[in-house]
This record gives C-alpha cells, structure tokens and sequence, in this order.
C-alpha cells in the first residue's frame, strides 16, 4: 500500500479542483463563469497513425 505524504497529497487536491473547475465550464454550468475559460479540442480528422493504438491500463502495468 502507498502512503502519501502531506506535499504530493496537497498537489492531488490543487488538480483535482482545476480539474472540477474545467469540467463545470465546459458543461456550461452557473458559477463557472469567472476567470479564464477553458476550451474543449475536438478532432475533426483523426490522426490514422494512431488507428492501431492499444491503451495500458498503467496500474496493472505498474504491478
């Protein structure tokens, strides 16, 4: 089991409120309508190099 310490686990939490932040304004949601906006990218052609890509479930690869 990992531990985390009082540093890495104030950093987790600063990202995972920018994160909450980013998905309220892109819902369109009340009260995100202060500071910067965030801007949704959406691939209009995609990329064919990437057609064959296999995604690694990190954790499973970590262990």
């Amino acid at each position: 089991m990992h531990t985390i310490t009082k540093g890495p686990s104030k950093l987790v939490g600063q990202g995972h409120t920018a994160w909450q932040l980013v998905e309220q304004q892109l819902d369109g949601s009340p009260g995100a309508n202060s500071g910067p906006k965030s801007v949704q990218y959406v691939e209009r052609t995609p990329d064919s190099s990437l057609q064959n890509l296999v995604l690694t479930d990190m954790g499973e690869w970590w262990a």
